[in-house]
């Protein structure tokens, strides 16, 4: 199979991969203020860095698909170093998590996903506004 080997910085190598799929992504996202001009949505001026090794399955028809991560860091900083690596192997690292994929048909679903992801962050990011 094909898979990609990740490492951050001086950290043990993971490979992410697995035999039924059709999706494998090595993802670094910066969000916030990442230069002079711009206007983040957060008014702190703070940028995160974070990166994600995950994939998707492509199982058929008859066989219900899932994303799997084999690698979520956050928290990634100026100066760290990802190296990735396309290999074949016949092995990988353990999956840590495994989601269904979150399809949205219709904008009343998308708004009530959207108000309980809210809610249940709401705390985190406006303290005890």
């Amino acid at each position: 199979m094909y898979a990609f080997k990740v490492q951050i910085n001086d950290q043990e190598p993971i490979i992410g991969g697995a035999e039924d799929l059709g999706v494998l992504t090595a993802i670094v996202t910066a969000t916030g203020k990442l230069g002079f001009s711009s206007f983040p949505h957060r008014g702190d001026g703070t940028r995160n860095i974070d990166f994600r090794l995950g994939g998707l399955t492509t199982r058929g028809e008859e066989n219900e698909d899932e994303h799997f991560t084999w690698l979520d860091a956050t928290e990634l900083k100026l100066g760290d170093r990802i190296l990735i690596e396309i290999i074949e192997t016949d092995t990988a690292h353990p999956i840590i998590l495994v989601e269904a994929p979150g399809e949205v048909h219709d904008e009343k679903s998308y708004f009530e996903y959207c108000k309980q992801t809210y809610l249940e962050l709401r705390e985190k990011y406006e303290g005890n506004a």
